[in-house]
């Protein structure tokens, strides 16, 4: 069976269409939305009104819910805040869109994988409101604090997104119990290639997909994820799409380069040399 992956969209309809492109190449049994619609970018009404056509699965991120309104976001973040906010205004004229970010659910289980936008292990308790504080970053503190919990998970496999960087972090068979974070294999893509991993029967990983858009590893690819549990393997996908085409579409917008991230993003995308050099370093 082929499961695909991908999330944090942040309004990049193009990302998404490539992305779409090469599901359809890959003929996937199942494709999975690991949430972030919105935010960031200025174009979460186009972004969201494609997925709600497609239908996939999809769990609800941070940006999602912060555009919905369900909860503040950490004071500092204040260009998040005003993505957030313009987002909100956006969405706020389309029938259905606020209502549609609101029923996505914080998770989804199967046989085997385990799908979150974040971190399982943030949660909030059945009946509890989310916050803020549940989508903290998978940081080297977060990740050890994580390792009692992750070692008894009843799925081998977690699918998360939210930290905009592609890795499989893999605890082995045979580790400590409690295992240590020194235990952890980190697997990463080389900058602007993909990567393949072989499952280990006995081992759990957890697969930080990476994102379509606001790219944290300076490599301004769309990211995806197929889960072939035939083949048992893991495959790290790194997609070209039109990144100086969307740079100048942001850099004219009137609000979008106000924004620090958003300005920093528009230098990124023109920096890497349009998409024939995008093109030329995809897997």
């Amino acid at each position: 069976m082929k499961i695909y992956f991908f999330g944090d969209i942040h309004g990049n309809e193009y990302a998404l269409e490539a992305c779409l492109q090469h599901a359809a190449q890959i003929k996937p049994d199942e494709i999975y939305c690991l949430g972030d619609l919105v935010g960031w970018l200025p174009f979460g009404d186009r972004t969201l009104a494609r997925m709600r056509l497609l239908g996939f699965p999809t769990v609800a991120g941070n940006h999602d819910m912060m555009v919905a309104g369900l909860f503040k976001d950490h004071p500092q973040q204040l260009d998040r805040m005003q993505a957030t906010a313009y987002n909100a205004g956006l969405l706020s004229a389309i029938p259905g869109a606020v209502e549609f970010l609101r029923s996505l659910p914080l998770f989804l289980e199967r046989e085997n994988f385990f799908i979150t936008h974040n971190n399982p292990f943030l949660l909030p308790a059945q009946g509890e409101v989310p916050a803020i504080e549940c989508f903290e970053y998978l940081t080297e503190a977060v990740l050890e604090a994580s390792l009692s919990e992750w070692s008894n998970f009843p799925k081998q496999v977690i699918f998360s997104g939210h930290d905009h960087v592609p890795a499989i972090y893999e605890l082995p068979a045979g580790a400590s119990s409690p295992p240590e974070l020194g235990e952890i294999k980190v697997h990463r893509p080389p900058a602007g290639q993909g990567l393949t991993l072989r499952l280990h029967l006995s081992s759990r990983y957890w697969v930080k997909a990476g994102s379509l858009a606001m790219n944290r590893d300076s490599v301004p690819m769309a990211n995806s994820v197929l889960y072939d549990t035939v083949e048992e393997t893991i495959t790290l996908f790194r997609l070209p799409f039109p990144a100086v085409r969307l740079g100048r579409e942001l850099q004219s917008h009137f609000f979008a380069p106000n924004l620090t991230a958003v300005r920093n993003y528009i230098g990124l995308l023109d920096e890497y040399g349009g998409d024939d050099r995008v093109r030329n370093g995809a897997k």
